[in-house]
């Protein structure tokens, strides 16, 4: 059996390179933030998610209103007349005009676009869930890396601290190791050093927080997330171009062009103004005395000018605006799809091989340095140059570790798949509004 002994003041470094060494889990076990569960907080709280849930009532009251018929109008003539015809003075009720105006074939049209625009609210609501997905995803993953970084800063700083520490005796006054005045001066340096990293660490962890907190509107000083975890799996690039027709603001955008064409129809069956029907009563003075006279009339417009025709060309045209932009975004969403996925598979090739070709190895070295330190085979400044080749090292790791999983979240984002799926009732839960 291979026995070590360490010295006691070698005996702490040791440990703290074994915690440094255990995944973030076996430390701490408290309950701990996952993209999912943020994105489901952010999802309930999120103001613009409430604001098109009040646009969608809107549209549906639109499409109730689109059916209905104008309101009748109802006309009143008050003069003297009658008073005059027989010398009896005064005034009275002579007209009595009730108006209906009578619209056509317009009617089913100003549906189909009520009903296309309500289709493209809701549609617009799924892609405001998928860029809220994307906005919390990148906070969250910011989090994830400066909590990375800032235990990592925190370990260099211990072991910094505990190296300079260090007396040239142990306990029983035996000499473990003697450092030059040179290896001093050194090592108080890279303990300031460190100290000032991890200032710099805990300032960037919280202004993540203050984010990731405003983000989901929660109140607390400290957030537990989960580690850091290179990216797994990377669905193929033909299954998502496959699926991309299904994207939220393709489909959005596909009913504002139905929007747009019934628009056109709409513009065309009102080339007049809508024929009118007029229940008329009329009192008069005759012969045997006064009496009531019934009537009816019908009112249509003629049309003089081309303005109407015109209003049906501008709408044609801006029907056709609306679908050069589906095309626009549908070109614009399949390059970008194929170069978030195309650079994903980078970053996650690149991390991997630097974590076996340089993170690992410099693991190895600093272990191997400690131990040769420890006997001393190596000076202080060899122990020096390989914990800070380590612990860089392991800040460049994370680093690839978070442009991946930011990247993957694009790629979500340009293929329109959602995480997780929010009840408009859970949205609309939160206390707040009118």
């Amino acid at each position: 059996m291979l026995k070590i002994f360490l010295s006691p003041p070698y005996v702490v470094i040791f440990m703290s390179f074994l915690q440094m060494c255990m995944p973030a889990h076996a430390l701490n076990r408290e309950t701990q933030w996952t993209l999912e569960s943020s994105l489901k907080r952010a999802m309930q709280t999120a103001p613009e998610l409430k604001q098109s849930l009040a646009e969608i009532s809107a549209r549906s009251a639109e499409i109730e209103l689109s059916d209905m018929w104008p309101d009748p109008n109802i006309e009143l003539r008050v003069d003297n007349k009658l008073g005059k015809d027989d010398a009896s003075g005064g005034y009275d009720v002579t007209d009595v005009v009730i108006s209906q105006s009578i619209p056509l074939s317009r009617l089913k049209y100003q549906r189909s676009v009520a009903e296309a625009q309500l289709m493209a609210t809701e549609y617009s609501r799924e892609y405001l869930a998928m860029q809220l997905q994307n906005r919390v995803a990148k906070v969250f993953h910011q989090l994830q890396l400066t909590s990375a970084e800032l235990s990592v800063a925190k370990k260099r700083h211990q072991f910094a601290d505990e190296l300079e520490k260090q007396n040239d005796n142990n306990a029983d006054g035996i000499v473990v190791r003697y450092l030059t005045p040179l290896e001093k001066t050194r090592l108080k340096i890279i303990r300031e050093e460190a100290r000032q990293a991890a200032t710099s660490a805990e300032g960037e962890y919280s202004e993540s927080l203050s984010e990731f907190r405003r983000l989901l509107g929660i109140d607390t000083d400290r957030a537990s997330v989960s580690e850091l975890d290179p990216v797994a799996d990377i669905p193929p690039i033909d299954g998502l171009l496959v699926q991309l027709d299904a994207h939220a603001q393709l489909a959005g955008q596909q009913q504002q062009v139905i929007a747009a064409k019934h628009q056109v129809d709409v513009e065309r069956s009102s080339q007049t103004v809508d024929p009118t029907v007029s229940l008329i009563r009329t009192r008069d003075t005759f012969d045997y005395g006064r009496d009531d006279v019934y009537g009816i009339m019908f009112s249509l417009q003629i049309p003089l000018s081309d303005r109407t025709s015109k209003a049906a060309s501008r709408a044609t045209h801006l029907a056709s605006e609306q679908r050069i932009e589906l095309d626009r975004m549908q070109r614009d969403l399949h390059i970008n799809l194929k170069q978030s996925h195309t650079h994903l598979h980078h970053l996650v090739e690149q991390a991997e091989d630097y974590r076996s070709k340089v993170l690992d190895p410099a693991g190895e070295m600093l272990a191997l340095t400690r131990s040769g330190f420890t006997s001393g085979e190596l000076n202080m400044l060899n122990l020096v140059d390989a914990n800070n080749t380590y612990f860089e090292a392991r800040l460049k790791y994370l680093d690839l570790l978070y442009q991946a999983h930011v990247e993957l979240a694009d790629m979500r984002f340009y293929a329109g798949q959602m995480l997780v799926d929010i009840d408009p009732a859970d949205v609309t839960s939160d206390k707040g509004g009118y």
